[in-house]
């Protein structure tokens, strides 16, 4: 009989976050820069992400192309990020930027398209599918290590291709079976915590602060954190994070989809990643469209007994 090491008491942590604002082009977004500053906060302060070079930030309004968020920058990070893992560790993933959907070649989606991200350079180097964030970020996954991935992005629900996601039926959570094909990791654990389900649209507004720009999940994520602890249960944040949205819905989400993109939902072209800054936390009132956070994951956990484990 062999046996896995247990898992650290305390491991070591790493995250990796992305902001893409694609200035001076047409799919220009207004804070998703802020966003990241304020998700690099919400992790050195409320779950102790403080180690030195712990935490890596590509943002496109930074000078040295290293650490612009370009498809193979994003790759490399990706790298870094999943590169000598050990029992016990925590990684977290977090993009804020433009979502679109695919039409799906593998026939692994249920809806019949992938959905993506795109980085700064997406005309030329083309948008990440959800096949290769999964491959990359997923499969790898060893034994004991947690990984989360917060996807502030529109159609960002499966946008790493876990295949359970979490639905609401009868005043409580359950797992629901979202994909053709169960792609599971190394031995390790994957949330993802996405914007809005696969078919929506997440909003690019300034009615949650009242002034600034803010992202729709980044802002209730971080408010859940604040008003529940590091601590609460999985159930618990999606639950925060719904009702957090559902006090503001009632307009319409800004924004568009970028040059070239087509809605495939038909959602009437509305879209935008929902993007922005959670600068000491505000709140404030303002409508937005309908959209629903979502919690996915690699195997079906118990969303009601297992606390958060950044």
């Amino acid at each position: 009989t062999s046996y896995q090491p247990a898992p650290a008491a305390s491991g070591r942590k790493k995250a990796l976050l992305i902001g893409c604002c694609y200035p001076g082009t047409s799919a220009a977004l207004n804070g998703c820069i802020n966003d990241v500053q304020c998700v690099e906060y919400c992790l050195k302060h409320r779950f102790g992400f403080t180690q030195q070079g712990c935490i890596v930030v590509l943002r496109d309004d930074q000078r040295n192309p290293d650490f612009t968020p370009t498809r193979s920058n994003i790759f490399r990070a990706i790298q870094w990020l999943m590169m000598d893992q050990r029992p016990g560790d925590s990684l977290f993933f977090h993009f804020s930027g433009h979502g679109s959907q695919k039409v799906d070649t593998s026939g692994d989606e249920l809806d019949g398209y992938d959905e993506t991200i795109l980085p700064t350079d997406y005309k030329s180097a083309g948008q990440i599918v959800d096949d290769e964030l999964n491959a990359m970020l997923v499969r790898p996954l060893q034994p004991g290590v947690v990984l989360h991935a917060l996807i502030d992005a529109c159609h960002s629900g499966t946008a790493m291709d876990l295949p359970y996601r979490a639905k609401a039926d009868g005043g409580r959570f359950h797992w629901k079976l979202k994909s053709r094909q169960i792609k599971g990791t190394s031995g390790g654990t994957a949330f993802q915590i996405g914007a809005c389900k696969d078919s929506q649209t997440a909003a690019d507004t300034n009615g949650l602060s009242g002034s600034a720009y803010t992202g729709a999940a980044t802002y209730s994520f971080i408010e859940a954190v604040e008003k529940y602890g590091a601590q609460q249960t999985y159930a618990s944040l999606l639950q925060h994070m719904m009702d957090s949205l559902h006090k503001r819905m009632g307009g319409s989400s800004a924004g568009g989809l970028p040059s070239g993109l087509t809605s495939l939902t038909g959602g009437g072209g509305l879209t935008g990643a929902a993007v922005g800054l959670m600068a000491s936390f505000l709140l404030g009132g303002g409508a937005m469209g309908a959209q629903v956070p979502v919690i996915c994951c690699d195997k079906q956990v118990d969303l009601y007994a297992t606390r958060l484990g950044i």
